[in-house]
This record gives structure tokens, C-alpha cells and sequence, in this order.
């Protein structure tokens, strides 16, 4: 034997960790803590869907305060049988941009998942005006997709939901939802490249 003393670990007198399943069904009984646990550990996320959708400013905190004045208001109870805690928040947040959109009558603006594309390794001058120029027509076809195609895309494509996500995040069937994600790739990349490639 070495003669190295191991310690025993202490007993933890702390509570284990609550699932992100258990933190959003306290949220229904208007549990303070419970509403600001799910804030800290979601509020990235949503706020990253929410510029995604229609684009950064001062409307992304409002329209990110308002989805978690829903769950604390118990407008919008967690139901264990329609998925994933993150899913659900992002249904709250696109009914929210969508009374945001009716009420307001503003344009939506998108903006790009990165606003600065960086030189790769070896590119020369050349191919980074390229590639911004891209980006930048990218950035502007997603932002001319209807609302529809957008979100679709948004949720499937840059947030990685799956369709049966999405599907119940817009109201919609999975077939409509890959269409709509189908069509939109398709006028992105039309848009990109040019023409009908």
C-alpha cells in the first residue's frame, strides 16, 4: 500500500439539480425561482431564435422579456408530452414575434448567423469580399422569405430542431414544414449563386 490517506467524500447536503423538465412544470405554479432558473438556462438560446427571426435591437430584449412574462404569467404551461423544455420556448417566442409583427405593422429585419466572415486560412482578399458578398445575399433572401419559410428554416435548419419540433412550434405538419424549409433552402441558394443552380 502507498500509504496515501483517501478521503471520503462528504455526503452533499445541496439538492440534486432539477431537469429543465421539472424547473418549466414550477413555472406553472408561479414558482420565482423556478422562472428565473429556466431564464438562466434558456435565455441564450431563445434570444439567439429571436434575432434569427426578425433581427437585432432593442426589439430582441423586449420580444426575449415578453416569452418569459408568458411562463410567469402561466399563460403558457410546460406539458411533458410536446417535447423537449427548449421547444417549447421556442412556440412561446414565435407566437410572441407574431403578435409583435401584427401589432406593430414594422418590417422584419434578419439578421445574418454571422456579421463578419473571417479570412480562412490561405484566402486571399478576394475570396473574403466574396464570401461577404454571399453572406450578404444570404442575409437578404432569408429576410425576404415569408414568415412562414423563415421560421421553418430558422428552427430546421440554423436552431437544429427536428421537423416534429418545428411542427408543433408553428402550427404545422411535419410534411409542411420540410416543404417550407425545402422551398426556402431553394430560395437562398437561388439567391447565393444566381440563377437556377
Amino acid at each position: 500500500m502507498s500509504g496515501e490517506v483517501l478521503r471520503l467524500r462528504k455526503p452533499s447536503t445541496e439538492s440534486p439539480e432539477l431537469s429543465d423538465e421539472a424547473v418549466a412544470r414550477a413555472c406553472a405554479a408561479g414558482d420565482a425561482g423556478a422562472i428565473a432558473t429556466l431564464f438562466d438556462r434558456f435565455h441564450r438560446p431563445v434570444v439567439r431564435y429571436l434575432t434569427r427571426l426578425i433581427g437585432g435591437g432593442a426589439d430582441v430584449d423586449d420580444l426575449l422579456q415578453s416569452t418569459f412574462l408568458e411562463v410567469a404569467r402561466g399563460v403558457a404551461t410546460y406539458d411533458d408530452g410536446r417535447g423537449a423544455v427548449l421547444s417549447w420556448l421556442f412556440g412561446i417566442a414565435t407566437n410572441v414575434v407574431r403578435h409583435h409583427r401584427r401589432s406593430s405593422a414594422r418590417r422584419v429585419r434578419l439578421l445574418a448567423a454571422a456579421a463578419w466572415v473571417g479570412p480562412r486560412s490561405g484566402a486571399g482578399a478576394a475570396d473574403v469580399v466574396e464570401a461577404r458578398a454571399e453572406l450578404g445575399r444570404a442575409d437578404a433572401a432569408l429576410r425576404a422569405l415569408p414568415d412562414d419559410l423563415r421560421e421553418a428554416f430558422v428552427l430546421c435548419e440554423l436552431e437544429s430542431l427536428s421537423a416534429r419540433e418545428a411542427a408543433r412550434i408553428v402550427g404545422a405538419s411535419e410534411v409542411a414544414v420540410w416543404k417550407r424549409v425545402s422551398k426556402a433552402r431553394a430560395e437562398i441558394r437561388r439567391a447565393v449563386l444566381g440563377g437556377d443552380r
